[in-house]
């Protein structure tokens, strides 16, 4: 089956004003660290990945990995008529707001990210989850060898972040490394914030800007350290049922939860190999499920 990534095809070369800032921003980002999670997700379809509409056969189908849809109507018209079926994955549209009905239409089925009950009983689109960053470590270190009790890397936009660094601050050692902005200049480079996780027991996640989910979740799911879960009105209960990760609402839940299990290693990792065993679990019925849909 033919693949073809668009979400960093026909950018402009210069941004002119913020949407188009943003368009060249989040087509690159896609393409750079979105790649990995999608492309492991389809591993089990043969595919060809391809660059441009050209020599498209009729009677074929093909997968399209994009976001901002709705600005590509034209483009989603034009390749109905060059294929028999598209499916889309459909990166981004974190509030849903995105216009996107025309394009979900002419598809036989879309996978989106960024989940929400509104989609959850139309037939042909599934909600996966946003994934990780492109280059997870291969190893992961013990627990016992960890350096870190706790980390939090990442913007503090919202009352939830600033308490979450409040009411951990005392648990030492931990790490954190705030920015101002999502990917902005003071982020550590991927190595080096997969480095940290990789030496954290505990990576407090809490919820993103418009949507509960991060990629920091699934990021320290890669990476064997245990995630404390911001969890509003119980959404990873409904998202990702039968998780065993600790989910709390109030981050004074969290240091509590850090101070009783801390020096209980043997708990730790029993807790540590349950998470890892339902993520690969979970990886693997996801991949089922787009080999079931794409009926290979």
């Amino acid at each position: 089956m033919k693949l073809l990534w668009n979400t960093n095809r026909n950018l402009p070369d210069i941004a002119t004003n913020i949407a188009e800032e943003r368009i060249i921003f989040w087509g690159n980002y896609h393409f750079k660290n979105s790649s990995s999670w999608i492309l492991n997700l389809l591993s089990g379809i043969q595919i060809e990945q391809i660059h441009s509409l050209e020599n498209l056969n009729k009677n074929e189908d093909i997968i399209v990995v994009d976001n901002m849809v709705g600005l590509k109507e034209s483009f989603y018209f034009e390749l109905s008529n060059k294929v028999k079926r598209i499916y889309l994955v459909h990166l981004g549209d974190e509030g849903g707001s995105e216009k996107k009905d025309l394009v979900y239409s002419l598809c036989e089925h879309v996978w989106r990210t960024f989940y929400l009950p509104s989609f959850r009983n139309i037939k042909n689109i599934s909600c996966i989850p946003i994934g990780y960053k492109s280059s997870v470590p291969k190893t992961k270190v013990d627990i016992s060898d960890k350096k870190y009790i706790w980390n939090f890397m990442g913007t503090t936009h919202g009352s939830s972040r600033y308490d979450l660094l409040n009411k951990h601050t005392d648990l030492n050692p931990h790490f954190t490394n705030l920015t101002g902005d999502f990917a902005g200049k003071n982020s550590l480079d991927t190595n080096e914030y997969y480095k940290v996780m990789n030496n954290s027991i505990f990576t407090l996640v809490p919820h993103g800007y418009f949507h509960p989910e991060t990629y920091r979740l699934y990021e320290t799911l890669e990476c064997g350290s245990i995630p404390i879960v911001e969890n509003p009105h119980n959404f990873f209960e409904d998202f990702l049922p039968n998780n065993p990760f600790p989910k709390i609402t109030s981050w004074v839940e969290s240091f509590d939860f850090i101070k009783n299990h801390i020096n209980r290693k043997d708990e730790l990792n029993k807790l540590s190999n349950n998470i890892n065993s339902w993520w690969i679990g979970h990886k693997e019925s996801l991949k089922k499920e787009f080999l079931r849909i794409n009926d290979v």
